[in-house]
C-alpha cells in the first residue's frame, strides 16, 4: 500500500443483513485500494459486485463493518465531515430539482456548503463559463436537454472545489455526442489535478482511465491500468461457437494444446503464441458455425478472471 495516496483503502467489509427468508449478504471482502493524486480510476463489475457499496462507503453513505479509509490523510469514520468537503459526487440519478432554474439549483447547493455570497456567484459563473452553461442560467432544468443537465450535475458537485469527484453511472440515458461532451469535461479536470473515481457501465469509458479496478462478488480481483490488464491474458482472444461446444472444447484442447472457457455458449481461448487457423479449421471445420479471433479487451479479461462475461448485448451488465 501507497502512504502516499491520496485514497487508502484498507481491509474494507461489508454485509447487508438478512430480512425475513433473504439471508445476509457479503458485499464487499477485505478490499484494499490506494487511489492517487490526479488519477482516473474505474470501477468495473456487474450489479452485486460490489462497487455501489464501495462508492456509499467512499461518500460517507454507508459505514464498513470493518477496515480503515483515509481521503486526504482524514479518518473516513472519524472525521466524515472533513472528508466530505473533500468531495464532489455526481449521483447515477438525478440530484437536480426540475422545476428549479440552474442558477436557483446551484446556489442552493453552495448555501449547503456554507459558501459566502460573493465566492458562490463568482464560483457559479466560472463553472458556467467553463462548462458552457453561461446561456441556460435562468432556464428550468426540467427544460434541458439530457447532455445538458449532466453538466449541471457536473457544476453542482465542483462548486467548492473537491479534491475528489465520484461519478457513479454519470452517462447513463446519454446519446453519444452528449455522452462524449460530458467526458471531456472530466477529463479537462483529470487535466487540472482532480481525482476521479468513476463507475460506468461502458467498456469504451472504463478503458479510457488511468486504471481499472475490476471487481466480482465482492472482491477486487485486480487493478491496473487497462492495457496492462488486457495485456496480461494474451495477444488474441479466439471465440467460436459450434455443434456439441463442451466436446469441441475438450477435442480442440486435446489437438492443439491451449486452455479454453465454455462461456455462454462460446469457446473462448487465450492465445499467447501465433496460432494456425487455417490448422483448425481443417480439423475442425465440419463442427464450427463460427469463429472470431481479437484483440483482449476488459471483457475477455473478466473471463479470464471469473470465468463469466461482463457484457450482454454490446454493454457491461449493471
Amino acid at each position: 500500500m501507497n502512504s502516499q495516496a491520496l485514497i487508502r483503502i484498507v481491509g474494507v467489509s461489508h454485509t447487508y443483513p438478512g430480512k425475513g427468508k433473504t439471508p445476509p449478504r457479503q458485499a464487499l471482502k477485505e478490499v484494499d485500494l490506494d487511489i492517487q493524486r490526479g488519477e482516473m480510476l474505474a470501477l468495473l463489475g456487474p450489479n452485486g459486485s460490489g462497487k455501489s457499496t464501495l462508492l456509499r462507503i467512499l461518500t460517507t453513505a454507508l459505514n464498513a463493518d470493518c477496515g480503515t479509509v483515509e481521503v486526504g490523510g482524514h479518518d473516513l469514520f472519524e472525521e466524515p465531515q472533513a472528508v466530505r468537503r473533500l468531495l464532489g459526487v455526481v449521483f447515477q440519478k438525478p440530484a437536480l430539482d426540475p422545476k428549479m432554474s440552474v442558477r436557483e439549483n446551484l446556489v442552493a447547493a453552495a448555501q449547503l456548503y456554507a459558501m459566502a455570497r460573493r465566492d458562490m456567484d463568482g464560483r457559479i459563473e466560472a463553472l458556467l463559463e467553463g462548462l458552457k452553461l453561461k446561456d441556460r442560467l435562468d432556464e428550468k432544468v426540467e427544460a434541458l436537454s439530457g447532455g445538458l443537465a449532466r453538466r449541471v450535475e457536473l457544476a453542482k458537485a465542483l462548486l467548492h472545489e473537491p479534491q475528489v469527484l465520484i461519478l457513479d453511472e454519470p452517462t447513463t440515458g446519454l446519446d453519444p455526442i452528449s455522452r462524449q461532451e460530458f467526458w471531456n469535461e472530466v477529463n479537462h479536470l483529470r487535466g487540472e489535478g482532480t481525482t476521479v473515481i468513476v463507475t460506468t457501465h461502458l467498456l469504451k469509458e472504463a478503458a479510457a482511465c488511468d486504471r481499472v479496478a475490476i471487481m466480482h462478488e465482492g472482491d477486487l480481483l485486480q487493478c491496473a491500468p487497462p492495457e496492462e490488464l488486457q495485456r496480461s491474458i494474451g495477444k488474441q482472444i479466439l471465440t467460436l461457437r459450434g455443434a456439441d461446444p463442451q466436446q469441441l472444447l475438450g477435442q480442440i484442447e486435446d489437438v492443439f494444446r491451449i486452455r479454453g472457457r465454455l462461456v455462454d455458449g462460446a469457446l473462448c481461448f487465450s492465445l499467447e503464441e501465433p496460432f494456425s487457423i487455417d490448422a483448425l479449421l481443417n480439423q475442425f471445420s465440419h463442427c464450427i458455425n463460427d469463429l472470431s479471433l481479437s484483440h483482449p479487451s476488459l471483457d475477455d479479461v473478466f473471463v479470464h478472471l471469473t470465468g463469466q462475461r461482463l457484457m450482454i448485448g454490446g454493454e457491461v451488465v449493471s
